[in-house]
């Protein structure tokens, strides 16, 4: 999915640049500009165009770690208030979550995991039998148990890139795509940034490019470990509604969810094929089958309806699945939001940090686990 981008040209100098045009990126330069200060907003290509453009746009509490449940929590309502309070439209519903199991051993994890939730104050529903078939009547005989979280939602990918870029441009952001950062050293004042033949002077940086976040830390000495997963998605013809739920598997290996358009996104992070390093990707087929057959089990509805399109998509993410977020080490006013699992669903609680540390130099949410220095530099 990739965005027309305008102006062309980045200029010499700006207040604050903000590096990658996803979600994170695009975030952190909305708040800053709802705040009143100078931001450029810098993307290798077109804003939108990749990990966030190509994603399946699950909002579930229920799959992330306890660790991450105040940024997941935050995020949704961030999600919301787009909509709510800034008259943005990203696509964004929520009808409820159930993570789904089917086998013995599957409920006991799901029990397991459900206590760990439930020690740090989240709060869920437990079904089972005909209680769950009751709420869920479109779920397979081998759904056995399951937990349900109102809080869960989606927002959709295709509606939320162009309004988040043009609402950034309303509130003053300056979006320049093609605009590749190829490096970055400090500068008296702040730091200068490398983009093809020209620079450009800041007083604040932001990283929030993904995968390319890497090669940008570097040239400033910080080294910043993510790998980069080839995530595979798939999108159905419209159809009438078959699902009213967003769906996660405690296998954490499927999500599916009805848009209100009639089509069913099918994913879950199942690999495709590809080498970020030489910008590539595409659909591994036995996986492809297996993901897709695995939802057409879950929801067996899907099984009448017909394929639209099938792609892949970048996520990357670091060793232990936690977001690399705040300061880069050793450096003043620099500072990183990469490598999360489920990125797009915390984008704007990262934003949001992003933000506050740039404004008022400290965050009101506990980021202390996310600290890019915990790994050795």
């Amino acid at each position: 999915m990739a965005m027309s981008d305008a102006p062309a040209e980045p200029p010499d100098r700006c207040e604050i640049a903000v590096v990658g045009g996803g979600i994170a990126g695009l975030s952190t330069a909305l708040f800053l500009a709802r705040a009143g200060r100078d931001v450029v907003l810098l993307d290798k290509g077109s804003p939108w165009g990749d990990s966030s453009g190509a994603n399946a746009g699950t909002l579930s509490l229920q799959v992330k770690r306890t660790e991450m449940f105040e940024m997941g929590s935050t995020s949704i309502g961030l999600w919301a208030a787009f909509g709510t309070e800034m008259g943005i439209d990203v696509g964004f519903h929520q009808p409820g979550g159930l993570r789904v199991a089917e086998s013995d051993e599957q409920i006991a994890f799901l029990r397991e995991y459900g206590a760990e939730q439930e020690a740090v104050g989240f709060e869920f529903e437990w079904l089972e039998g005909n209680q769950l078939h009751d709420l869920a009547p479109w779920l397979g005989p081998e759904v056995r148990a399951a937990t349900f979280c109102a809080a869960d939602g989606y927002a959709s990918p295709l509606i939320a890139g162009p309004s988040l870029i043009a609402g950034a441009r309303k509130a003053g952001v300056r979006v320049i795509s093609n605009a590749e950062v190829t490096g970055a050293r400090t500068a008296k004042g702040g730091y200068r940034l490398s983009i093809g033949r020209r620079s450009l002077e800041c007083e604040y940086l932001a990283i929030a490019a993904g995968g390319h976040s890497t090669k940008i830390a570097a040239s400033l000495g910080v080294r910043l470990p993510l790998w980069v997963d080839c995530n595979m998605l798939t999108v159905t013809e419209p159809a009438p509604r078959i699902m009213d739920k967003v769906v996660t598997h405690i296998g954490g290996i499927m999500s599916l969810k009805q848009h209100v358009n009639g089509t069913v996104l099918i994913g879950g992070g199942w690999q495709g094929r590809g080498k970020f390093s030489r910008q590539t990707r595409e659909i591994d087929p036995l996986a492809w089958v297996q993901n897709v057959g695995l939802g057409a089990r879950i929801a067996p509805d899907l099984k009448t309806l017909r394929v639209n399109r099938a792609w892949a998509g970048y996520e990357a993410v670091t060793i232990d699945a936690l977001p690399l977020l705040g300061r880069l080490p050793g450096l003043e006013n620099a500072y990183v939001a990469a490598g999360a699992r489920g990125g797009f669903h915390m984008g704007p609680g990262q934003g949001l940090v992003l933000s506050q540390l740039i404004l008022e130099g400290e965050t009101g949410l506990d980021i202390s686990r996310f600290d890019p220095a915990r790994f050795p530099q």
